[in-house]
């Protein structure tokens, strides 16, 4: 039993916790992208072992009374991975999701860029991660 207890403590001290990091949830109405500029988040996965992965989910909701019109969400970053369930128009009211995913392969620094695209701004959420051999 002891062994077995030993063994429990290991791996869980060993391998960190890896899955979902805390959500982040950006509110925008079309008032104010109308002002033409753009909007500057981050977020930090901070240390992930590496060939491992973590992901956030991001939030876009539209907090006007008015359709916001979504041209596109885009990735950069050779260790970041994002899929989105954010529709052309987000009503009033509505939210969609974002999934970053970061997966670094080697030691290192990684920074990325997670873009939600308007007609009349962006949102930009900047990356970043460190890959890490534990």
């Amino acid at each position: 039993m002891k062994i077995l207890l030993s063994i429990f403590l290991v791996i869980l001290f060993c391998f960190p916790n890896h899955g979902a990091a805390a959500p982040m949830e950006i509110s925008t109405s079309s008032d104010h992208l109308k002002t033409q500029y753009d909007k500057y988040y981050y977020y930090d996965f901070g240390n992930v072992r590496v060939n491992w992965s973590e992901y956030a989910d991001i939030y876009l909701k539209n907090t006007g009374s008015h359709p916001l019109h979504l041209r596109g969400v885009f990735i950069q970053g050779s260790a970041f991975w994002a899929w989105s369930n954010c529709p052309t128009w987000l009503s009033p009211g509505q939210r969609c999701l974002a999934r970053v995913e970061f997966r670094p392969w080697t030691n290192g620094y990684f920074s990325g860029r997670l873009r939600f695209a308007f007609p009349d701004g962006n949102i930009y959420v900047d990356l970043y991660g460190w890959g890490d051999r534990w």
